[in-house]
């Protein structure tokens, strides 16, 4: 898990600033956009406010300013949309001080030689990009300083989570998950009763009411693709509704996928509602995936660790002293 862990560090540190540098060349300038985040180097006068304080332990302007440059990336973002990404950037740093509060407790600390590892990891990558390691950090609002904290936070993290995240876990949960996680895909047909975004409540009901009736219709005997070609407002229509396969992540929408996963050869769903309307899953087909555990396995500890992150802050949050000022 930790090899994992390294990789996603590395690519979250560099990855995004590298990509911004390739972008702002291409990138046109909108005259309605809000200029980004005052960057935490732009202003070495800048008064230190204090935006929340998490048990005693502050987090400042510069910090919550640094932290949305970095999700911003030098790209102008409308007002409200950066005030937005402040108050989530906000709560996940005050998550990240409660996680590093609850490990300092544990005695849980970083190998500084991992940590080391990994910023020459990053320096290498970034000079192989030809770049300079300081203009990324500055695009990212870091400095090497803050770079290492949190990269020894998240390695203190991981070693933590690897007490927690045993392989008996990780097994059961590959077979509880197995087919999100083996490359299975299902082959599904759909029909669609379109609803557009501004409609009324009326006309949302009288599609869910609609694509009801179809489905009697169905059930008592309309053959599924002809009803899907009657109709259905997606382009597959034409198809009698045929979407051929698709994996459980990545191409389809929620819950329109986790429904077809749900659905066995052959079954006929009840009706689905995604952003895009109301529909019908039929599943006609099946692949079943090649993956074993092993293949897998850092992927599920990754999710494990993920979990465990989750249940610490809610657990940490029920005892702290938390002030937002912001």
């Amino acid at each position: 898990m930790m090899r994992l862990s390294r990789v996603v560090m590395i690519v979250c540190a560099v990855g995004a600033a590298l990509a911004y540098t390739r972008m702002t060349a291409q990138q046109p300038q909108s005259k309605q956009a809000a200029p980004p985040v005052r960057s935490v180097g732009a202003d070495p006068k800048a008064t230190e406010s204090v935006v929340a304080v998490v048990n005693d332990e502050k987090i400042t302007d510069t910090e919550l300013n640094a932290a949305v440059n970095g999700q911003l990336r030098g790209r102008q973002a409308p007002p409200e949309r950066v005030q937005e990404l402040r108050g989530l950037v906000l709560q996940l740093l005050v998550d990240r001080r409660l996680i590093g509060q609850f490990l300092a407790e544990k005695k849980i600390a970083a190998d500084p030689n991992e940590v080391d590892s990994i910023i020459t990891d990053i320096k290498k990558q970034v000079a192989d990009a030809g770049r300079s390691f300081e203009d990324v950090l500055k695009m990212q609002g870091q400095t090497e300083d803050s770079l290492r904290k949190r990269i020894a936070a998240d390695l203190a993290f991981r070693k933590y989570a690897e007490t927690g995240v045993t392989d008996a876990a990780a097994q059961e949960y590959f077979k509880a998950h197995q087919q999100e996680l083996d490359g299975t895909e299902v082959q599904a047909s759909h029909l669609l009763i379109k609803v557009e975004k501004d409609a009324s409540e009326k006309d949302k009901q009288a599609a869910q009411d609609k694509v009801k009736a179809i489905r009697q219709e169905i059930e008592k005997g309309l053959d599924f693709a002809a009803a899907a070609k009657k109709y259905s407002a997606c382009p597959s229509s034409s198809e009698g509704g045929d979407l051929g396969f698709f994996p459980r992540h990545g191409k389809m929408v929620e819950p329109f996928a986790a429904t077809a996963f749900a659905l066995k050869d052959g079954e006929l769903s009840h009706p689905v509602e995604t952003q895009f309307g109301w529909h019908l899953i039929k599943v006609t087909g099946r692949k079943t995936g090649e993956k074993d555990f092993g293949q897998v396995q850092d992927e599920v500890k990754e999710v494990l660790a993920g979990q465990l992150w989750d249940k610490t802050v809610a657990q940490q949050r029920q005892g702290a002293k938390i002030e937002i000022r912001n």
